[in-house]
């Protein structure tokens, strides 16, 4: 699973590490811009496999990714 997030949203790195410690397999990268600008100012968010998620936080986000992760069967840590 690709999962975008930009470098300039709120959290990404920090994200990036939560996800990449619990599951693997994850192709994770945080890019310049992941071309989303008007979402990027209001609210977190990431592009997994090319579909947009939202949410009102970084914790939200997290599990809402955690949550598709776990429907594609990526194996937790």
């Amino acid at each position: 699973m690709k999962i975008r997030l930009c470098e300039h949203n709120q959290g990404a790195e920090k994200l990036a590490k939560q996800l990449e410690e619990q599951f693997e397999g994850l192709n994770i990268k945080i890019k310049k811009c992941a071309k989303q600008c008007k979402v990027c100012k209001r609210e977190p968010f990431a592009v997994a496999d090319r579909q947009l998620i939202k949410a009102s936080d970084s914790v939200q986000l997290l599990f809402f990714l955690k949550q598709l992760i776990e429907q594609n069967n990526y194996i937790a840590r």
